[in-house]
């Protein structure tokens, strides 16, 4: 008789309240049966208590000012006892029979793997589907070299003797924990990729990584700037620093200048130009001629290209 292990799902929550009960419906309602579901709030102000309120025969909450999304995460994974962990954002869903699948696919696979991820479907602030985020096969050489997330958080889920391995999600880091926690476990392991919808995650004017652009970009240079630098990067990558770094800084460059920080962006390609002179990237020289030309250029660009990071002119729109 098969042994179905306990998975504990933890949402990190603040002022979320317009969709946190949508999140938690797809917890409760995943057809697996035995989940232990937590709710970290970090002492929200608007319709989330009462929500939490309503659902407390079901799940476990604890409300309380914390230092950010990170801290209440490891939080959380500290207050449960699963063998399989993840965190599910507070306005985010799991897709229906998201957990079920991810625990067979781990329990064929053993903990050879670190842990499963799947599809994701970006949806606006009303549900409504809009894009499909870009996941694929986990390769870590690709997961490095192309300073791009391609696992999508949300529907990922992880053996906790491996989080206790590698360490749980870095407190210092608010916008990519979850790139930094996928960049240490590829250096011992893999990840597997289950090509079928896991989750749906929300894009709107509020969400984190669309108000916060330029600290995206800071924490992403920082991330790999550490990440060459240690001890146990794979031998394989390390003669690629130089290009890896280059890629880290102009994809941060990127997040700023779109962010309208146009300071910061020149900053990171001024980085980038000093490790590696004359990159062949047409997003180099066009991130540097609309940068020089400061807000204007700025505005030039949105104008012309329009904002990805603004969901009513940007790419999703």
């Amino acid at each position: 008789m098969k042994r179905w292990p306990l998975v504990s799902v933890v949402t990190p929550s603040l002022n979320q309240g317009k969709f946190i009960g949508e999140t938690i419906m797809s917890v409760l309602s995943q057809e697996y049966p035995f989940i232990e579901y937590v709710v970290v709030d970090g002492g929200s102000t608007d319709q989330t208590l009462p929500i939490l309120h309503s659902f407390s025969a079901r799940l476990c909450w604890i409300s309380e000012p914390d230092e950010g999304q990170s801290q209440a995460i490891n939080k959380g994974w500290r207050m449960t006892r699963g063998e399989i962990v993840t965190w599910l954002n507070a306005d985010d869903v799991l897709a229906p029979g998201a957990i079920r699948q991810a625990v067979e696919a781990l329990l064929a696979s053993g903990e050879r793997v670190a842990g499963v991820y799947g599809n994701c479907t970006y949806i606006d602030e009303n549900g409504q589907p809009k894009a499909a985020y870009p996941a694929r096969s986990f390769d870590y050489t690709s997961l490095v070299m192309l300073t791009e997330n391609f696992i999508p958080q949300p529907g990922t889920f992880l053996w906790r003797t491996w989080i206790e391995r590698v360490g749980m999600l870095d407190e210092t880091l608010h916008y990519v924990m979850d790139y930094d926690l996928w960049l240490r476990l590829g250096m011992y392991t893999q990840l597997l990729y289950i090509p079928l919808e896991m989750s749906r995650t929300r894009l709107h004017n509020d969400a984190k990584t669309l108000t916060s652009a330029p600290r995206f970009g800071a924490e992403l240079a920082r991330m790999f700037i550490r990440l060459v630098a240690h001890p146990d990067f794979p031998y394989s990558l390390r003669p690629h620093r130089t290009v890896i770094l280059r890629n880290a800084f102009i994809h941060a460059a990127s997040y700023c200048f779109w962010g309208g920080d146009t300071r910061s962006a020149r900053y990171y390609l001024s980085s980038a130009w000093q490790i590696a002179p004359f990159p062949k990237s047409r997003v180099f020289w066009l991130l540097l001629l609309f940068s020089l030309a400061g807000k204007t250029g700025w505005r030039l660009a949105e104008v012309l290209h329009g904002n990805p990071f603004h969901l009513e002119r940007g790419w999703l729109k």
